[in-house]
């Protein structure tokens, strides 16, 4: 009993080494998927508070702006500027990173049309002060002294300043690089802040004075905090004049509803102390019918450039408080310090001096927007609103969150679907795959980057990019580990191995597409790039380093030998459950590698009789062969359908059928004056019939455009309070013409009343972005094609190149003929399309190659010397009739030496003839003869073509890829679309373009790259028989020397 439990206590040595690397192991494993977790979770948090949606799901505002240009007189005071050159101003001011939901387009010659999300800004009342800004600098000391300024005339800021440009300096700090041109009066500038005694003052950079203290009387939210500081702080100090003057500024009239609706006069100091509630207070202000009587914002403003521009009875007594208004609540100081460009620059006591022109900053994109506003102050232009309309989102913010929420459903069966497929490594993928999405929204929102159809877009060809490269890991290992029979670490070793350059090779792609968009593109473009390329690099990081690090791991602690269930089955749930169904019947799984299914090719004597007559005692009927069905087969069909719809989008595009949007195309705005078109309260009533009136001109007489109403609110209230827009894609100046006849005569007018306005627009912006994206995608195909000649061979590229053209022009062709409207937007939808065709293309071609490898050289050769010489054979039966008659004709010349050819010809013409008549009979026998050796090379062909069997073996393995990526987009895109509104044709042009993608590259691509190869080869095997045959008539000579 004694000795038995001793035997029992008896335990084996315990291995410190192997106890250790499986502590590490599994503490590493838990390491990284913690790290996920928490990191998933945080940064939705942080996303949740801080992003920020496009124009598409936040509605946006749409301005109309007048285009002034103050260094030209202009006694009429109409608009006169350059809108092209505005627009530039325009555009670099409100966007001074180039990556924001914008549109700008010209109006007429003098004016522009803005539309801008709102969750760009604050409230309309922010947007209209940043674009009404003029850039002016001034330049003051602490109390407000001008000093450019002297007692007769002001130096022009031109004369000091040219320019400011943004910059980094030693530190790589951002800095603005003021342009100095005269660098003499700017150091006397210096040199007056530096008194007699005591320490220098710091100068402050003013901007826009007038336009700070017209926002200030407008600031809803601090306007009690502002009127106490006036009627305390700075009233009472003021004199009996300059007290009136700025008391002034804030005289307003509004409608009293207490008192009927009449239009009452007041001062708004005294209405924000005088006991009115904040809500109360804020009511007033937002009223229609709320107005500034006695100042307005011209008299507020001072141009830096005039000479005259000495004093200004307004903003000459604030001089000194400004600063103070500024500092007097941590509100107004951080809504306001914007106005001293240097502020930041004064507290750090880092204020430009003598010989310096730089100005310290806190971020690049304050450096940018300031150095964009002063450089417009500097080119004399003024913007004016003219009026603006509120645009509702397209998608309401409920439906998002419904789409949101269904999305999330598909998403959790997408998960379900990896954890029953492929179990703990399925887990793996989901953690990594949600942890890249989750990262890529976070570091959209760190970057500025709104939530657009766009970004959406980008997002999920990323996420579709890094399933891929999970999937392709996934059936590599199955075949290693079922088809192959190897254990479980050769397995993974070899699939990653064979894996991990596929997936690189499509992210080099998208890579080098996304760095060239982002390097020359602006607005949504840069958006749609820049997400991209964050998504691209965590994809790279995720997948091909945190995950494949996971996987090994999990390998290397042997989970899958202790729980066979955690280790991907070999069967899908399918076949499984045919199995289950027929358990005598063989189920194949992935198809056999091409050095097992290879037929004996034939030996060499029979490539040598192979090009011989064929065997006359066979009959025709036995050399028939009808080939099996393959995957391969179908490709030669399936470009038709395609071409087809080319042909069909080319015609309705040539007839001018092509549903365009203004947005991209010249078109025309007709304004309708509001006393002539609201003679009823309910506004939408008028619209609609306006509407109907618009259809009917189109039914009746013939017009094909494209129109959207929509009413403006006049800030400018020449032609009334409510201005009816009328915005079509006519671009022709004579059919504009007739559309607006045809407007007013609605009315009872003539074209001629002024209460008409007809302005043509013109989507400058838009077509410089699309032209630069057309260069840095040119620019991007270049780099592509060398990194793919690096990688694959010429006749790969120009089949990836040729099926993403095609998936290009098959998807804008569907786009055409749906009617589908071609909006900016869809450039963006085209330029993802074509980006992800490419790499599905990589990943393709790099699995065609490796399929290729298996290969052996003797095969290569046999086939191709067997195809060459069939070739060879087929050319010289179709040439036997013009040889023959050749050397008939020689025989001839041989015969009469003094004859030449035509004399030759002219006088043995019958019996030319008669040669003929045999040469005809001879080409007759040699078409039959030809027609059955074709026959026998065919079915040589399918036995022994190792290309078409690569290219199928391919298509085989990556349509179970397609299909799978193709299930997943079609689902999220969908659903996306279901609730997109009119957003719907951007996610459906997504939807077809990524599906076309995905099998244009296997059914197009591949059969390309087959036939280049299938030349290529060829011609090596033609070049090595000439040299072959080259080389055995040197051997001949020099036997031939030796036996002399």
């Amino acid at each position: 009993m004694k000795e038995k439990q001793q035997v029992k206590t008896i335990k084996k040595p315990v291995n410190r080494k192997v106890l250790t690397k499986l502590i590490v192991r599994i503490f590493v494993l838990l390491i990284l998927t913690c790290a996920m977790i928490v990191g998933a979770v945080f940064s939705g948090e942080i996303f949740s508070y801080s992003y920020k949606l496009g124009i598409a799901y936040s509605g946006g505002y749409q301005v109309q702006i007048n285009v002034f240009d103050t260094t030209v007189e202009n006694p009429d005071g109409t608009p006169n500027g350059d809108n092209k050159k505005g627009l530039d101003l325009l555009r670099n001011k409100l966007d001074p990173l180039n990556n924001s939901n914008l549109y700008l387009q010209t109006l007429g010659h003098n004016g522009l049309e803005l539309i801008a999300g709102k969750d760009l800004f604050k409230s309309y009342a922010d947007l209209k002060t940043d674009i009404q800004r003029l850039g002016a600098i001034y330049l003051m000391k602490g109390d407000g002294t001008d000093l450019l300024v002297s007692d007769k005339e002001r130096t022009p800021l031109s004369d000091v300043i040219s320019g400011a440009e943004a910059g980094i300096d030693k530190t790589r700090h951002p800095i603005i690089n003021l342009n100095i041109k005269d660098q003499a009066k700017w150091d006397a500038i210096i040199k007056s802040l530096t008194p007699s005694q005591g320490s220098p003052e710091p100068l402050y950079i003013w901007t826009d004075i007038g336009q700070f203290i017209d926002e200030l009387r407008h600031d809803t939210d601090n306007i009690q905090a502002i009127a106490t500081n006036f009627n305390v702080n700075i009233l009472p100090n003021l004199s009996g004049t300059d007290n009136i003057n700025v008391r002034s500024i804030f005289d307003v009239s509004y409608k009293d509803a207490g008192q009927g609706g009449i239009i009452v006069y007041r001062n708004l100091l005294d209405l924000a102390t005088s006991g009115m509630s904040h809500p109360e207070l804020v009511k007033v202000m937002q009223e229609d019918s709320f107005r500034f009587t006695t100042v307005s914002l011209d008299k507020l403003v001072i141009d830096p450039n005039d000479k005259k521009a000495i004093k200004n009875q307004y903003i000459d007594p604030l001089r000194k408080y400004l600063t103070g208004i500024i500092n007097y609540t941590p509100q107004l100081k951080d809504k306001y310090k914007k106005y001293i460009i240097n502020y930041n620059a004064i507290n750090k006591g880092t204020t430009p001096g003598l010989n310096s022109n730089q100005i310290a900053t806190s971020t690049d994109t304050e450096a940018r927007t300031i150095s964009n506003l002063v450089n417009g102050g500097l080119s004399g232009l003024k913007f004016v609103v003219r009026g603006h309309t509120t645009i509702p989102p397209v998608v309401s913010r409920n439906i998002l969150n419904v789409s949101m929420i269904v999305l999330g459903i598909i998403a959790a069966a997408i998960c379900v679907y990896l954890l029953i497929y492929y179990r703990l490594f399925g887990f793996v993928a989901i953690l990594t795959l949600a942890f890249t999405i989750i990262l890529t929204l976070y570091f959209s929102s760190l970057l500025g980057v709104q939530i657009s159809p766009e970004s959406i877009a980008a997002v999920i060809i990323a996420f579709g990019i890094a399933l891929e490269g999970n999937l392709l890991l996934f059936s590599r290992y199955k075949r290693e580990r079922y088809q192959n029979g190897l254990p479980y670490e050769p397995a993974m070793k070899i699939a990653n191995k064979q894996t991990v350059a596929v997936f690189v090779d499509a992210l080099v792609v998208l890579l080098v597409l996304g760095l060239s968009l982002f390097w020359a593109g602006t607005n949504n473009i840069k958006s749609f790039a820049t997400i991209l390329l964050v998504a691209l690099i965590i994809s790279l990081v995720m997948v091909f380093a945190v995950a494949r690090i996971m996987y090994w791991i999990i390998i290397k602690l042997r989970w899958q030998e202790k729980v066979t269930w955690l280790d991907i089955p070999r069967f899908s749930l399918l076949t499984y459950f045919q199995q289950k169904k027929h358990p005598h019947q063989v189920v194949n799984g992935e198809a056999q590698l091409l050095s097992d299914r290879f037929f004996a090719l034939p030996t060499t004597d029979a490539n040598e009789a192979a090009p011989n007559v064929p065997d006359q005692s066979k009959k025709p009927h036995k050399l028939r062969f009808k080939p099996k069905f393959s995957l391969y087969n179908i490709t030669k069909y399936s470009p038709i359908v395609g071409i087809i719809l080319i042909i069909i989008a080319l015609i309705i595009g040539f007839a001018g059928k092509a549903n365009i949007d203004s947005t991209i195309k010249p078109g025309t705005n007709i304004t309708v004056a509001s006393d002539i078109w609201r003679h009823r309260d309910d506004a939408t009533a008028e619209i609609q019939e306006m509407t109907q009136e618009l259809k009917h001109l189109q039914a009746t007489r013939g017009y094909n455009f494209s129109f959207n109403l929509y009413v403006i609110k006049a800030d400018d209230m020449s032609m009334g309070q409510q201005l009816l827009v009328i915005s079509t894609n006519i671009s022709g100046s004579n059919f504009a013409r007739e559309l607006l006849s045809s407007i007013a005569g609605y009315y009872g007018l003539t074209p001629e009343d002024p209460v008409f306005n007809l302005e043509k627009t013109s989507p400058v912006m838009e077509t410089y972005i699309l032209k630069t994206a057309g260069i840095s995608l040119a620019i991007g195909i270049a780099c592509i094609f060398v990194y793919t000649l690096f990688r694959l061979d010429w006749a790969q590229f120009i089949g990836i190149l040729c099926a993403a053209v095609f998936t290009l022009a098959v998807s804008v062709s569907i786009v055409v003929i749906a009617h589908i409207l071609l909006t900016f937007e869809m450039s963006i939808a085209f330029i993802a399309i074509f980006g992800f065709a490419w790499a599905m293309g990589a990943i393709v071609m790099a699995r065609a190659k490796q399929n290729k490898k298996l290969v052996n050289i003797k095969e290569y050769e046999t086939f191709f010397t067997y195809m060459s010489e069939h070739r060879a054979q087929v050319r010289r039966l179709r040439r036997a009739k013009k040889v023959y008659m050749q050397e008939e004709i020689k025989k001839l010349m041989i015969a009469n030496p003094n004859l030449k050819q035509k004399e030759v010809k002219k006088e043995f013409a019958e019996h030319l003839k008669t040669q003929w008549k045999i040469a005809k009979d001879l080409a007759a026998k040699n078409k039959k003869e030809i027609k059955l050796i074709n026959k026998e090379f065919r079915k040589y062909n399918y036995t022994h073509n190792f290309l078409q069997k690569i290219a199928n073996l391919t298509i085989k393995q990556m349509l179970r890829h397609c299909l799978t990526l193709g299930a997943i987009f079609a689902i999220i895109l969908i659903i996306l679309a279901a609730f997109s509104g009119s957003v719907f044709g951007f996610n459906i042009t997504v939807f077809i373009g990524l599906a076309i993608g995905m099998f244009s590259v296997l059914f197009l691509a591949i059969p390309i790259w087959v036939a280049l190869e299938k030349y290529r080869a060829l011609n090596k095997i033609r070049v090595k028989n000439y040299l072959d045959s080259q080389r055995v008539e040197i051997d001949e000579q020099i036997v031939a020397g030796v036996n002399d």
